[in-house]
């Protein structure tokens, strides 16, 4: 292949290779698809929807639509989930399910306590003698179906407390209004104590103690109750039940609900359960990854911020889904998947634009070399010129003396001008140095042989005419000018 067109060749690849890197580079990333989710979060007035509604604000800025609508509560949310009614969920954590349920857990969050509030008459009663006091009273454990529900009767149940429907000494009659008709009823509709499990603060309890002046009363044997996981191992779950092991011991801070009088007075205990967040089987695994890194990338979770980086690390309640399951390996201390193939993107990307911009500035240098390499090659033409020159001159009946010294003459130009060139870096090639000094010298030694043999012939002709060898030299050396034709 012609130089000339290999150097075309490396041009095109370079200029392809420098093109496709920065196609790959300045390209505009591919924006992820809408996806629409239909989601319930429990009682429309709860704090578990609103945070709902604060979510599903957030997810809209990542292309994530959430339906959001509201159920009876978390046992009524899980079981509308199963059916397939819904594909996400904000429940209550600690209600018994079914292991082969199609609902998966993406993420533990923070613990919603549980809240018991009472008339004002019954708070030193409850706070002095327990909640046996609550015997024979209205006690609201929130609607049928919902969490709170179940948590409440098992809490009363451990107390020793059993419904009319139960046997027992220690009756108390439940009440089932739900949270709409507690902050619409006047206060003698009002039962004398209200369960309620939320986030800090609940807007129930927030309700009963502002308007109504309800006052928080402790459930002071949280751990004891949990503990009653390790009697129940092996024992099928009565419908509704709760399952302890995921009950814990919590408190209320003081002050969370009025400062003056203070509500509570001091710091009060009592049990909670997490907030889970969990979807349907079929949501895909894209979906839930981009959920969680809504989820965490937000103000969403209102509990102690370092516990973030570990709530993927508590152990699930329901089976956890593999999109929570990846998200949760990229957040250990190794390099991350998304990393790596970030990595691996941004090195395809500098290696193919390292790659042109390699066979540009190879097809610059050659190029380069290829006008030093011209000039070279000019040179060399131009002795071999002179060499020719020489040559005919010495084939001719008679040697041109004039000739033969303009032509050393030019050599000797040629040489010193190609010689200073090269030592100024402005001609290239070690060996085209060395092989234009070699035919230099040799037209060079040429003309030398040509010149003294014609000073021989020179002294001859001096002897004959009786002139000196300078004249006859002199006479020689000077070129011959022909006459202008006349016009």
């Amino acid at each position: 292949m012609p130089r000339y067109l290999k150097d075309l060749a490396m041009l095109a690849f370079a200029i392809g290779f420098v093109a496709i890197g920065a196609t790959l580079w300045f390209r505009p990333s591919n924006k992820p698809k809408t996806i629409t989710l239909k989601m319930t979060a429990g009682d429309g007035s709860g704090l578990r929807h609103r945070l709902a509604t604060e979510f599903s604000q957030e997810a809209a800025k990542s292309g994530i639509q959430i339906a959001l609508e509201p159920t009876d509560g978390s046992e009524a949310a899980l079981e509308k989930l199963r059916q397939g009614e819904f594909d996400i969920a904000l429940v209550q954590g600690g209600l018994t399910n079914n292991q082969v349920w199609p609902i998966r857990q993406i993420s533990a969050l923070h613990i919603e306590p549980l809240h018991l509030l009472v008339k004002p008459e019954l708070q030193s009663l409850v706070n002095e003698k327990g909640l046996s006091q609550l015997a024979g009273r209205k006690i609201n454990l929130g609607a049928i179906g919902s969490g709170t529900h179940s948590l409440a009767s098992s809490v009363l149940r451990f107390a020793g407390l059993r419904t009319d429907s139960e046997q027992g000494d220690a009756l108390y009659h439940p009440n089932a209004m739900n949270y709409a008709e507690i902050l619409t009823a006047e206060i003698g509709r009002l039962p004398d104590a209200v369960f309620t499990v939320s986030s800090l603060p609940s807007p129930i309890a927030d309700f009963l103690t502002d308007k109504h002046d309800f006052r928080l009363v402790p459930i002071p044997f949280g751990e004891a109750f949990s503990l009653q996981a390790l009697s129940e191992l092996g024992t099928k779950p009565e419908e509704g039940a709760i399952d302890k092991r995921h009950v814990y011991p919590t408190t209320i801070p003081a002050f969370t609900y009025r400062v003056e009088p203070a509500s509570p007075a001091e710091s009060l205990k009592t049990v909670g359960t997490r907030l889970l967040l969990v979807v349907h089987e079929r949501v895909p695994g894209e979906a839930v990854k981009r959920i969680l890194e809504c989820l965490y990338d937000s103000s969403f979770i209102p509990s102690d911020r370092s516990l973030e980086n570990n709530l993927l690390d508590l152990p699930p309640e329901f089976p956890l889904h593999p999109g929570a399951e990846l998200y949760r390996q990229r957040n250990k201390p190794i390099i991350a998947g998304d990393a790596i193939d970030y990595l691996e993107k941004v090195l395809a990307i500098a290696a193919t634009v390292a790659g042109g911009t390699f066979f540009v500035v190879q097809w610059c240098l050659r190029s380069n070399r290829r006008r030093r390499e011209a000039s070279f090659a000019s040179y060399m033409k131009r002795v071999i010129q002179i060499e020719n020159e020489s040559m005919q001159n010495e084939l001719a009946a008679q040697l041109d003396l004039a000739t033969l010294i303009r032509l050393q003459r030019e050599l000797a130009v040629l040489k010193s001008e190609a010689v200073s060139r090269f030592a100024a870096g402005k001609l290239e090639g070690e060996g085209l140095i060395h092989g234009f000094l070699a035919l230099v010298n040799d037209a060079r030694n040429q003309l030398t042989r040509l010149i003294l043999h014609q000073r021989e012939n020179i002294e001859e002709i001096a002897a004959s005419q009786n002139h000196s060898v300078g004249e006859v030299w002199l006479e020689q050396s000077q070129p011959i000018v022909t006459p202008e034709a006349p016009e």
